[in-house]
Parts: C-alpha cells; structure tokens; sequence
C-alpha cells in the first residue's frame, strides 16, 4: 500500500479492531477512529516513556528510522549491515541513548540483541551523553554560517566537516559487506549529497543569475568562471562529491578492496600522505585558486578515515600528530582556524562522547543530520533577512536548513536511489539471455 502511494512504510500505522465505531446515522466516527491509535497501542516492553528495551522493541525502532519491513532486521542485525549512514545515525543513537541510558562507542557495529541497559538502574534524569562527532558536526555547521554572516569570526567549520565525512565513511561504509554491497551504499550516499544540491541550485538559477550551469552540474571549480564571487558558495559540497567518487572508483577494485580489508589503517595513513603532495603543492600544480579545492584537501578526508580506524593508542597518536603537523600553515595568516580545526580534531580522536543534555542532544541532532542542506541553503537565505538583523538572519539560515532537510529525508524516503546497476550480470539473468538468443 505504501508503495502504491509514494509513500515510506513508517507513514502508515495498522491496528486491528474488531468493528469500526460509528454514528447514530450509521457513517464512521472519525473522531473515534483516531482515537484508537492510542488505545490500540501496545503497551511498551521496557520501563520510563522512551519505550521499550527489549530486543523486539529495539528491532522495531531499527526498522522504523532505517525504514525497513520489521522482518528485515532480527536480533542479529547491526545498523550498519542494515544500510544506516551518517545521517540516520544521528537519529538512531539519540533515541538508543534516550531508551538504553547509555550506549557503547561501537553500537553501529554490535547486533541489536546485545544492546541492553546499563545492569544499575539510575533513577531517569534529562541529563545525557552526545557522541563527539555529533557534537562536531553541529557546531561546525553553525560556526560556519556564522561566520559568513559575520555574527561572530569563528571558522574552520567546512574543513572539520571533511574530516568528520572520512570519519563517517570509514565506520559506515567500510564494514564487513561485500565489496559490491559497499559500492552500491556509496553511491547512495553520493547520490544523497549531490541530488539535493543540483535540485536546489536549479531552482535558485531560474530565480536569479547568481550561479551557472557549472554549478548546477557541480563543476563550477572545474569549469565555471574565476571573477565569479558566488560561485564558489559551493566549493565544500563539488570537494566532497569528488574525494567520494574517488574513493568509490579506488575501492571498486578487487585488489584496493581487499587491501583495505587488509590493512584498514594503513591504507588511509597512505593516502593522507599521497594527500600532502598536493597540499605543499610539490607537484608544480596551479595556485589553488585554479582547481577543484578536493586536490588540495582530500589529506582531511583521509586523516578522517584513519581516525575512525585507528583502534590503539599508539595509531591514535599518530593521527593526531599527523594533523599537528600538516593543518598549521594551510591557511596563512590564520593560526585561530588552524587551532580549532587541530583541537576538534583531537577531540574525535581521543574523546567518544561529551556529557549533554536532552533538550541540547536534541538541538545538536537536528544540526548535525541537517548540516549539509543548512550549508546548501543558507546563501540564499541570510541575505533575506541580514537587512533587519544579522542574528535574526543567522536562526532563519538554520531553521530553513533544518526544513529543507526535512523534506528531502522524507522524499528520498518515499523514493529511494536505486543501486548503480552491476556490470557483470547475475547467472539467472546470463540464462535468460542466452535463451532468448536461441
């Protein structure tokens, strides 16, 4: 039925009665019929009114954020093996942290029946633990557009957002699946990234000529013109979309897929320090302003990765010196971005989880699943409202982004990307082809 409809399987509710209540004139009571949502409900497994702790209540919620028919995930399921990302994460581990009370730093990884509440009871508080990339990715969204409407200097935000996209990549995509089960999922999420933004850009095109059809095709650092000084408002999303084709054109191969396999860390430490050919330009290349920013600063994406692999102290260790030793001189003239881009970057590394509040952990969620659209919209908001007040423009920037990602979720939802189709086809379809050539 929800198919039918264009709609996702969590936008319908089924409950069973035995006769549908109804009016003196014999017509249903709308009224009533509503009513018995409630009174159908079941009663939850587990105690407070976060719902239940069970393992049955926590598959259920596991199919309803990862939409996801309830027999689809069991005991054994994990949040990645069902498909979650980084958005969905966000999601997810607030509600697990909400029911549970506490959750270990590896729950996306860990089957659903062994997530269970701490075994002492405390009494239920509104005080709670928000995972530290989370928290990054919520203020590095708001750093960023405030600094752009120059409510306050602080920056570095969109470069901490590259690391903290390695980071995501590595723990969401690089699991134990099979290497055309990874390819598909990246490309979703590439999918996830540059959809949303070419349907937003078209539409600002048809309303003004600040951008140019490169832009539209997310090629303006490769094709647009260098005078333009709107063109560039995209320059973290086209740097993103490329450095993640890369990655998924470097681990569709079956030998750098099994490399990975083989040496998760190693190879991501590799990369990074491909990356610093490009990021001290001792290739000859052109200045920077002359191509695509994802040459120059994939060395974070890759630190990011690394991070996220980096399962001992000592690896911890050189991670962190390795961005100690390559942000400071990026941006010359500039040392406070570099401190706050080294300093969030430690913080990833070494500290899982910062004590929070529900109402914040609530406010951080929504800024960090929507952090990409308030990046994407904000240009064309703020200018809007910046006449009247600056801080005004700043809350509408965040709350118009948080409602344009909104709506995407719930359309690509409703439609899902499809997979990239595979190149070699299965035996059942080899057959039917070869029959029909006879």
């Amino acid at each position: 039925m929800t198919g039918a409809c264009g709609l996702p399987a969590r936008a319908v509710e089924v409950r069973i009665v035995a006769e549908l209540p109804r009016l003196d004139s014999g017509k249903p009571d709308y009224r009533a019929v509503r009513e018995l949502r409630h009174l159908c409900d079941p009663a939850p497994h587990g105690t407070g009114p976060a719902g239940g702790t069970d393992p049955e209540d926590l598959c259920a919620l596991y199919a309803l954020v990862l939409d996801r028919r309830r027999t689809e995930v069991t005991r054994d399921s994990t949040f990645v093996g069902l498909g979650g990302d980084s958005l969905s994460y966000v999601e997810m581990s607030l509600q697990l942290e909400e029911r549970l009370g506490h959750l270990p730093a590896d729950w996306h990884t860990m089957p659903i029946g062994e997530l269970k509440p701490p075994e002492r009871q405390q009494a239920r508080s509104h005080r709670r633990t928000l995972e530290t990339s989370v928290a990054l990715r919520a203020m590095a969204i708001f750093c960023i557009v405030g600094s752009h409407i120059h409510v306050f200097g602080i920056k570095g935000g969109a470069h901490l957002l590259l690391a903290l996209a390695g980071y995501n990549f590595a723990r969401f995509h690089l699991t134990t699946a099979a290497r055309r089960e990874r390819v598909r999922r990246i490309w979703t999420s590439i999918g996830r990234v540059a959809l949303p933004s070419m349907a937003w850009i078209g539409l600002v095109l048809l309303l003004n000529d600040d951008y140019t059809l490169a832009n539209l095709a997310l090629l303006d650092s490769v094709l647009g013109p260098e005078d333009s000084k709107t063109g560039m408002h995209f320059w973290f999303i086209e740097a993103l979309v490329y450095i993640l084709v890369a990655a998924v054109g470097l681990l569709g191969l079956p030998l750098m897929d099994r490399v990975e396999r083989r040496f998760p860390y190693g190879l991501p430490l590799t990369i990074a320090g491909l990356g610093l050919l490009t990021r001290y330009d001792l290739l000859g290349l052109p200045a920077r302003a002359e191509i695509p920013d994802a040459i120059t600063v994939f060395w974070l994406f890759a630190l990011g990765w690394a991070a996220a692999k980096a399962a001992t102290t000592r690896r911890r260790l050189v991670v962190t010196a390795a961005a100690l030793a390559t942000v400071p001189g990026f941006f010359p003239g500039d040392p406070g971005r570099e401190a706050i881009i080294v300093a969030a970057f430690a913080l990833l590394v070494w500290v899982p989880t910062l004590p929070g509040h529900e109402r914040v952990n609530r406010v951080a969620g929504l800024l960090a699943t929507s952090s990409l659209y308030i990046y994407l919209t904000h240009w064309q908001i703020f200018p809007l409202v910046d006449g009247f007040s600056r801080h005004l423009a700043f809350a509408a920037s965040l709350v118009f982004g948080i409602a344009y990602a909104t709506g995407v979720t719930r359309l690509m939802r409703g439609f899902p990307l499809k997979a990239v189709p595979s190149l070699r086809r299965s035996p059942s379809v080899r057959r039917t082809t070869d029959r029909s050539r006879a």
